[in-house]
């Protein structure tokens, strides 16, 4: 009996011993690779939308088809001595249509205002240009009488003060209208010579003169611009402009050498002159 009690508090006294030794023992430390994470890529800032509004200067060129719209309807027939009706029958002269094609260029001055999509605008420019147009007529009207015309007119130049309204296509694309007042010089000249004879003596009427003028009218056209860059712009437009109705005299001078009827003193020249432009023109913003 002694012995089991001896033999049981003998294995007691090696568990107790045991466990403190197994309990100083340091836990086992697992090593963790660290790793580190990127930080995510912020996303590209959107590009900044280009702006329309801003002054504006540039140059333009193109071609000009010009129609001078002259007419003199015969007013300044000499008569001389009118025996049948025949002779007394005046004759017209006249010419129009776009008899002549010029280049053109100048330069444009203006600024802009931009709405959302919408495009406002005020703009003058300034151009040269070679529009010249003449016509010769004869005519040997009975056995006599004959007459001969010539006419010639000129547009050197033209300007305009305009608004313009337009809409973005895209960011960088403009189509736009535009309308206002136009002004541009139309010098002429014109030359009669009338010559008659019969059997009861002989007249004549000739007679020149030529003119200069300022002319205003209206202008109106369409075009499309586009940004190359957020200073520099391209455009292609187009515009009709009327420079209004006006007429010119010039003197005629008779001379009778019978029986005479009742000569013009003038003839009355009465002009209508239009061109159309299209011009490619580049811009530069500021």
């Amino acid at each position: 009996m002694n012995r089991i009690l001896l033999a049981t508090a003998a294995a007691l006294g090696a568990v107790l011993v045991t466990v403190p030794a197994f309990a100083d023992e340091a836990p086992e430390v697992k090593h963790v690779r660290h790793v580190e994470h990127a930080a995510p890529a912020r996303a590209a800032p959107a590009p900044a939308q280009p702006s329309w509004t801003g002054a504006q200067v540039g140059g333009q060129g193109g071609i000009s088809p010009t129609a001078q719209g002259f007419a003199e309807p015969g007013a300044h027939l000499f008569p001389g001595i009118c025996i049948t009706s025949e002779e007394c029958t005046e004759t017209p002269f006249s010419f129009s249509g776009n008899r002549n094609v010029s280049a053109t260029g100048g330069g444009l001055v203006g600024y802009r205002w931009q709405f959302g999509t919408a495009v406002l605008g005020i703009e003058a420019d300034g151009n040269g240009k070679g529009g010249s147009s003449s016509s010769y007529s004869y005519y040997d009207t009975n056995a006599y009488r004959a007459e001969s015309f010539y006419g010639t007119v000129n547009q050197s130049w033209d300007a305009s003060v305009r608004g313009r309204a337009g809409f973005l296509v895209t960011p960088t694309t403009l189509a736009y209208g535009t309308v206002g007042i136009a002004f541009g010089s139309v010098s002429g000249s014109f030359a009669y010579s009338a010559h008659e004879i019969d059997g009861l003596g002989t007249a004549s009427a000739v007679g020149g003169g030529s003119w200069s003028t300022t002319r205003s009218g209206l202008t109106g056209g369409a075009g499309l611009e586009t940004m190359l860059s957020q200073a520099w712009t391209l455009r292609l437009e187009y515009r009709y402009t009327d420079l209004g109705r006006f007429s010119e005299n010039v003197a005629l001078s008779t001379v009778c050498g019978g029986t005479c009827g009742s000569p013009s003193s003038n003839a009355l020249i009465n002009l209508h002159p239009t061109f159309q432009a299209v011009r490619l023109g580049i811009g530069y913003g500021f």
